[in-house]
């Protein structure tokens, strides 16, 4: 290498270094975002702070939420067997403490993106962790993408609205029948394996579709103007109805509704109860 080159390789060099050390690395927080969780301005984290700490917590990660789907949260573990060192809030729930902690190493001793684990397993070996049978307990879903965080694998222009929404497009990598590589879907009417409300309709409900035009130009529908939808409803792709809108793969209810769909309450989360339209969903 000449002079000249191992001069520029040099600077480069430095000013990588330079950059690196301005950018500020996760979890480095400031005064300010302490007293998020220190309230007395101690180390010592209360536990009306440690109940609130998924909150806390969305104040940075939110787009891990609007994006996809979680691993539930503030939730008591059930046919699980969580480790000591994944700790619970104490009342006895699951917050993102318990398996990332907030102040660890963004790194791990090899360099990799720890993501802050609580350990250095990844991937189902560090769901195994705790899902040690979920073979026997899984829905479907676990035992397929084992991850915490679900979340599209793909981008819609804002202006597609003959697209369906990204995730609904992850949905259908597996249930488009043929477990292949998604491929760009147009909105409508799509089937499910049983019809869903046993009425005449096959077992169709409509994705694709913005849910505030649908409010605005679809009247026999009788939809809940937006403010007053269920917030377990879901909307993607700024606001477009998709299979997340319903179904949430980390749901127990059976069908993985994301609301428990007795006397047609998941229905009647977006459609007005009333006399005139009661029984013609």
């Amino acid at each position: 290498m000449s002079t000249r080159a191992a001069v520029i390789a040099a600077l480069l060099l430095l000013a990588a270094a330079a950059v690196y050390s301005l950018e500020r690395r996760p979890h480095d927080f400031n005064r300010e975002e302490c007293v998020l969780c220190h309230t007395d301005g101690s180390n010592r984290v209360s536990s009306e702070a440690y109940e609130s700490l998924t909150a806390k917590c969305m104040t940075c990660h939110k787009k891990l939420y609007d994006n996809g789907y979680m691993h539930p949260v503030d939730v008591r573990p059930k046919n699980v067997q969580v480790p000591f060192d994944f700790p619970l809030s104490p009342s006895g729930t699951i917050t993102c403490a318990t398996c990332h902690d907030i102040h660890g190493s963004p790194t791990t001793p090899s360099g990799q993106d720890s993501a802050f684990l609580r350990r250095q397993e990844k991937g189902k070996r560090f769901c195994d962790i705790c899902h040690q049978a979920t073979d026997k307990l899984a829905n479907g879903h676990e035992a397929v993408f084992r991850e915490a965080h679900f979340d599209s694998k793909y981008i819609a222009a804002s202006d597609a609205r003959d697209t369906i929404d990204s995730m609904s497009l992850n949905c259908l990598t597996c249930h488009d029948g043929s477990m292949g590589k998604a491929v760009t879907a147009n909105a409508g009417a799509w089937r499910h394996q049983e019809d869903f409300i046993n009425h005449d309709n096959g077992g169709m409900h409509p994705i694709g579709m913005r849910y505030s035009d649908a409010v605005m130009n679809d009247k026999k529908a009788a939809l809940r103007p937006l403010e007053q939808v269920d917030k377990r409803i879901r909307f993607f792709d700024g606001g477009k109805v998709g299979c997340g809108s319903c179904h949430d793969p980390y749901s127990t209810i059976p069908n993985q509704l994301v609301i428990e769909d007795r006397e047609s309450k998941l229905c009647f989360a977006c459609h007005q109860m009333d006399g005139n339209y009661h029984g013609r969903l």
